[in-house]
């Protein structure tokens, strides 16, 4: 059953997807008549989770360094022609989203995901974008200069144009399944494609005692390591995870580089900071609470600073009793807790797989498109967000990726 010719067909409703072709009814006046197919009974299933639901848009700092990709010439290009500025252009003044900027990060001022997802969904109605929603693409060839799409259900779509944003393999409930091989295979082959692996994850550990730290939050950083390397590092919030083993947005960020190393064989070691501050800070601030609670156990004296469970472990794993008067320390004692808190060495042995990571590493290479995200030779046929071989940081980095990725092949579609 054929159901219609566009002048281009979506395959994706996620962020990607839906900029791609806001982008594109705006690049062509409205003239372009596009068809937008997600196989989940709605759009921006997974666009609808990021920021924790608030929809960190993008970030002021959004540059090819905050990024793993196999190619960072094609990135850095693709950032500088579409950039946040760009963006928060074209949600404030076209889908009309007010939006907020705080330290660096943009926000829609309603800090819901949902008005994002609210604001692309009328703005495509509004001009005539035609959706087709709950069933998937089976498959897609070329024929006699058109793309044809052939979804679940039997129906066949043809287009002049395909982009192709099905996004990476994380959350694979949202319908983000690592589906652009199977959907691709005509054109692309293995050659092309780099595997899927879990980026912006928790890092599990079999340290002793870890476990019981489930559910803690503190705010530090975090340095991976291997073989005696620095590998990676940020700062953020830590949250002990009831796995056994660190997340939070700091811990995110190494991960893609620690999930490499795990397998390639390696044995990757997560160095943590539990406060933020230098050892010789941390010495002083024990050393003044010796002197202001010198009556009292260690773990009472740090009431305050640690919850007790997080500083009985500290003490447990440099041979301390922490019911130990604080008063009783000597310097020693008190620099080897300094010491513990600065550098808590959590060897890592495992990851939290696709259905925790918030993106995935991997995908088409980033090197087999051009400055518009167009597919090798093939005119017309553009691979776009989280499909490419392209990953960031936490902070609105992955989506800016989307909304650049999109506003090339955008471009590259109407410029046809």
């Amino acid at each position: 059953m054929t159901s219609g010719v566009f002048d281009c067909i979506i395959l994706g409703g996620g962020a990607s997807g839906l900029f791609a072709a806001s982008m594109l009814i705006k690049e062509t006046s409205g003239k372009a008549s596009v068809l937008l197919i997600d196989g989940n009974d709605r759009c921006g299933k997974k666009l609808a989770m990021t920021g924790s639901g608030r929809c960190n848009l993008t970030n002021i700092n959004a540059s090819a360094d905050k990024y793993n990709t196999d190619c960072p010439e094609r990135l850095e290009q693709c950032l500088s022609s579409f950039g946040y500025k760009d963006a928060i252009d074209f949600f404030e003044n076209t889908l009309g989203i007010d939006t907020v900027c705080d330290d660096g990060l943009f926000y829609p001022s309603t800090y819901r995901a949902a008005t994002v997802i609210d604001s692309f969904r009328f703005y495509l109605e509004d001009n005539g974008c035609v959706m087709k929603l709950g069933s998937k693409c089976e498959k897609v060839s070329y024929h006699s200069g058109l793309y044809e799409v052939v979804l679940k259900d039997s129906s066949v779509y043809k287009s002049k144009s395909l982009i192709c944003a099905v996004g990476g393999h994380t959350y694979p409930s949202t319908g983000s399944t690592g589906a652009v091989t199977t959907v691709l295979k005509e054109f692309a082959d293995n050659s092309d494609f780099i595997s899927y692996k879990p980026a912006l994850t928790s890092l599990n550990s079999k340290l002793n005692g870890i476990k019981a730290l489930a559910g803690i939050r503190c705010r530090g950083k975090v340095t991976l390591t291997s073989d005696g390397n620095t590998i990676d590092s940020s700062e953020g919030e830590i949250i002990f995870s009831k796995e056994g083993g660190i997340s939070g947005i700091c811990v995110m960020d190494v991960s893609g580089k620690a999930v490499n190393l795990l397998e390639k064989g390696k044995k990757p070691v997560v160095f943590v900071n539990l406060n933020g501050k230098t050892e010789e800070e941390t010495f002083e601030l024990l050393n003044s609470r010796k002197n202001m609670f010198g009556k009292r156990t260690i773990s009472g004296a740090l009431t305050g600073i640690f919850p007790r469970v997080l500083t009985e472990f500290i003490c447990r794993n440099i041979n301390i009793d922490p019911s130990k008067k604080i008063g009783d320390l000597n310097e020693k004692d008190l620099r080897s807790i300094a010491r513990m808190i600065c550098n808590l060495k959590v060897p890592v042995d495992g990851f939290g797989g696709t259905d925790k990571a918030q993106v995935s590493s991997g995908g088409i290479k980033l090197s087999t498109v051009n400055e518009n995200m167009q597919f090798r030779s093939y005119l017309g046929l553009y691979i776009i967000g989280e499909a490419l071989n392209v990953d960031g940081r936490c902070g609105g980095f992955n989506l800016q990726w989307a909304w650049s990725s999109a506003a090339a092949a955008a471009k590259g579609v109407a410029s046809e």
